[in-house]
């Protein structure tokens, strides 16, 4: 009687597979949706039977994830699972295939400003490079070297932007990384990494800040603004605050910006701060992907 109970239950589970090859270097958004979530049912991203400890956020009856900066570590097999009561109801099984190579690939990030943000921007080739250098493009016409580097010679920082500590020290003629951190507000634009022939990748960089007023600590009954801001808009973009309620977001408002807005920021306005610790997160969405997290929690 227990073992044929079980095999009903299990009959009970929907599986749903998807596959994805993704260039080597860029950002990858995963979504999953269910068509109906209670309030005791849980999802969550799961990898290798671990919850994945990358930018999360839940919504409606959606779990979004956000793998940044994609190599071989991040291919693999990552489950979405719908649990309810303690069982598994739905698993949704998105396989991640990242490409070797990422020549003549153009890409765009956003990351957050901050001391704790970053970017690794990543030169790997088949062919042998004697030379390479990287470069950054703020505003047409106005790109400027960033760092430069030959096979054997010592490298040599060139522009206002200095290599992270995970930046490479040695360059192998096939491999080798710019490592960025922090990320300052202002350091959006193109990057781009150029061998002796050619352009060989392309990275577009957007920078979000959020903020809070008044910037160090509020009083109960007192009014806050919270800011999101982003760089720069080419396409249409979708800036949401959300009131965080564990990993779940509240959609508190939300404001399409294009390369028309004159501001490209989103503010909310609080009348009175609770006694509790509020969290929050503003989201960037190109249509329905999420590229972009910022938490912020006022205090």
């Amino acid at each position: 009687m227990h073992i044929i109970s079980f095999f009903l239950v299990m009959l009970k589970i929907v599986f749903c597979y998807k596959s994805q090859k993704v260039q080597r270097g860029s950002d990858v958004s995963l979504r999953c949706d269910v068509p109906l979530m209670s309030k005791s049912s849980t999802l969550h991203w799961e990898k290798d039977g671990e919850q994945s400890p990358n930018s999360t956020l839940m919504y409606n009856n959606s779990a979004y994830i956000i793998l940044h900066t994609v190599d071989e570590r991040s291919e693999g097999n990552y489950y979405c699972r719908l649990m309810e009561n303690g069982r598994v109801q739905t698993v949704r099984i998105h396989t991640v295939n990242v490409t070797s190579y990422s020549q003549n690939k153009i890409h765009t990030i956003y990351r957050q400003s901050g001391n704790n943000s970053d970017v690794s921007l990543i030169f790997k080739s088949k062919k042998i490079y004697h030379r390479l250098r990287w470069t950054w493009e703020q505003s047409p016409k106005s790109q400027i070297d960033l760092i430069a580097v030959e096979k054997g010679i010592e490298v040599q920082i060139k522009g206002p932007i200095e290599p992270g500590r995970n930046s490479s020290t040695t360059y192998t003629g096939q491999f080798f990384i710019f490592h960025i951190s922090p990320v300052n507000f202002n350091y959006n634009g193109t990057y781009r990494c150029i061998t002796e022939t050619s352009t060989y990748t392309t990275t577009i960089l957007r920078t979000i800040r959020v903020s809070v007023e008044p910037p160090d600590g509020v009083l109960r009954n007192q009014s806050v603004v919270l800011t999101c801001e982003v760089s720069e808009v080419t396409d249409s973009v979708t800036l949401v605050w959300f009131r965080m309620e564990g990993n779940r977001g509240v959609l508190v408002k939300q404001q399409i910006m294009t390369e028309k807005n004159n501001m490209l920021r989103l503010t909310v306005n609080l009348a009175s701060y609770e006694t509790d610790p509020l969290h929050w997160q503003c989201a960037v969405f190109t249509e329905n992907t999420l590229r972009a997290l910022a938490p912020i929690t006022i205090s």
